[in-house]
């Protein structure tokens, strides 16, 4: 799509460089992120959220009900809190039993359709929503920091702050349904002139109300242990969010739906473009070295995760600290001269890229898109897309070819006659429906693969069409091989989109598909990423996000992600 933010931003980077499965594996959350879309929005239309329902046993065990009022419409959030024992408490797909179900519904929740919901929403994949229900989920406490705020508020007091903010959330998700999952509302309802319309923003509230629930549910629970507990304090909610554990299931989305990624990606690229172009004023890099100060303290600060995968929190704020230097350095230099430089935000990026790691690199790159809100306003009203995967039967072999060798070149530096190119497959498990990875030879059902073999696919098909004149038409072609539909659908449908593959072969022996997990929670707003292997991170969402009684007020400002302790060191 054109608009007005990009018709001079034309710079924007190959996709050789942007889709390499290393860079995609290492970006951060931007305002473009879709949380921050859906927070300013709400911000923006002053959205009242009031407690309908909080029928809590003293331990926290029942319902709770949520009426949300925005400009289009009434909707309800429900949380339904059950007592479950340590043992089944898990982060997998496969679990059973959650401590908390909870969804977003359209319009207010009846009597009778709370009693259905409390029937079917604590089962998850084996429940039946209806087409009212937007989002369902489930999530489960994290027990030490759960235990210790409710203990500390029992007594009058309040929690450890260093406790919540080195663990980040109350409660964890393991899912966030949406988009027709278990008979809910598909996403063409919520695709125009919703509400929620936009990718995951219907998910996204939910996760921000379930971070508001946790608060109401410790507190009710304080009370309940002593009527002259605590409140949880304005800073302590704060450092709280929402967690996240994801596996394997996020990157199959990501490889079926190419022309989403597409979208997402050219968005944020677009938004890098024009940043970079920018011929930074002296309050430019006021505040473009007070937001890389804060980014420095809050690495600096952070809980050390398990670092195999990614950098550590510490390695990279001195990598920020470095990169200040050079700032800092840039901006002396434009204010001697009064203002009058040529020299844009490029000399800086091309300087990182030349000096820091892919990690710094791409850091830096959220922070440059931050500066400049008016760049986004056109572009976070485009995360939709039409993701239809059309066949063209008219087309000229010459014609598909043509578009192999522009946007394929790089799945031919691959050998798959190796057979460590082809160690992997990928397949879904038929108990649960869940996304999971075999290695050939060892595990059983490799016939049964999932078409996650983009490169190989692509290879074959060309060599297929080396026998194929020009003006032959794919409807002929396809008429005589028609297990590549498949494949040619993609790369016709794909044409022009240089953002829709990664590029990296998926079934090699050096996967890391973490690294695609880590991309699409970049675009979803995570941060703290948490890798308990390469098949599973943990993550948080909303740490550091204005509260729901902040919601509409005057002093909002979309500056509150990367949160520091209220005792760390003043920013300047």
């Amino acid at each position: 799509m054109v608009n007005r933010a990009i018709e001079n931003c034309d710079a924007l980077r190959p996709a050789s460089e942007v889709m390499q499965i290393q860079r995609l594996g290492v970006m951060r959350s931007t305002s473009l992120s879709f949380l921050r879309i859906m927070f300013r929005k709400m911000m923006r239309e002053a959205w009242d959220i009031k407690q309908t329902l909080f029928d809590l046993d003293n331990d926290g065990y029942g319902e709770a009900l949520y009426k949300i009022t925005t400009p289009q419409g009434h909707y309800t959030f429900v949380a339904l809190s059950r007592e479950i024992s340590d043992e089944v408490r898990s982060d997998r797909v496969i679990s059973e039993r959650w401590d908390i179900t909870f969804a977003l519904c359209e319009g207010e929740v009846s009597e009778k359709k709370l009693k259905k919901m409390k029937q079917e929403l604590p089962k998850q994949e084996m429940g039946r929503g209806d087409v009212t229900d937007l989002v369902w989920s489930r999530a489960n406490k994290s027990q030490r920091v759960f235990k210790h705020v409710v203990e500390a508020l029992s007594k009058g007091e309040q929690p450890d702050l260093n406790i919540l903010y080195e663990i980040g959330y109350l409660f964890r998700t393991t899912a966030v349904y949406g988009n027709g999952k278990f008979g809910i509302a598909p996403y063409e309802k919520v695709k125009e002139h919703h509400t929620f319309s936009g990718a995951f923003q219907a998910q996204m509230f939910a996760v921000y109300m379930l971070r508001h629930f946790s608060f109401e549910m410790v507190e009710h629970i304080a009370r309940k242990r002593n009527p002259q507990a605590a409140q949880l304090g304005v800073e302590a909610k704060r450092l709280v969010g929402t967690g996240n554990a994801t596996g394997l299931g996020m990157v199959p989305y990501v490889i079926s739906h190419p022309k989403l990624l597409n979208q997402w990606m050219m968005i944020r690229e677009t938004a890098l473009a024009c940043a970079k172009q920018k011929n930074p004023s002296s309050e430019d890099y006021k505040r473009f070295i007070r937001n890389l100060d804060r980014v420095h303290h809050f690495f600096e600060s952070a809980p050390i995760p398990h670092t195999l995968f990614f950098e550590n929190p510490r390695h990279l704020a001195n990598e920020v600290e470095a990169i200040l230097t050079l700032v800092k350095d840039s901006s002396e230099t434009a204010i001697r001269s009064g203002g009058n430089t040529e020299q844009t935000w490029v000399q800086l990026t091309d300087r990182v890229k030349e000096q820091f790691t892919v990690e710094a690199q791409e850091l830096i790159n959220s922070q440059l898109i931050e500066l400049y809100p008016e760049i986004i306003v056109d572009l976070e009203q485009q995360t939709n897309a039409d993701d239809r995967i059309l066949l063209v039967p008219e087309m000229t072999i010459g014609a598909l070819r043509s578009i192999i060798k522009k946007q394929y070149e790089w799945v031919f530096q691959y050998d798959f006659s190796q057979p460590e190119q082809k160690h992997y497959f990928w397949y879904r498990s038929v108990e649960k429906e869940e996304p999971r990875l075999g290695e050939h030879g060892v595990d059983p059902g490799a016939e049964l693969a999932m078409p996650m073999n983009i490169a190989e696919q692509v290879q074959q098909l060309t060599a297929e069409l080396a026998t194929c004149e020009d003006e032959q038409s794919v409807a002929l072609f396809l008429f005589e091989k028609p297990e590549l539909r498949g494949i040619v659908r993609r790369i016709q449908s794909l044409e022009g989109l240089p953002y829709g593959e990664v590029q990296a072969n998926l079934t090699g022996a050096d996967l890391l598909p973490v690294y695609l997990l880590r991309c699409k929670l970049a675009i979803f707003g995570a941060e703290r990423f948490d890798p308990k292997s390469n098949r599973w991170v943990r993550i948080t969402l909303f740490q550091g996000a204005p509260l729901v009684e902040e919601i509409g007020t005057s002093a909002f400002n979309d500056d509150w992600f990367y949160p520091l302790l209220p005792n760390s060191e003043e920013i300047k």
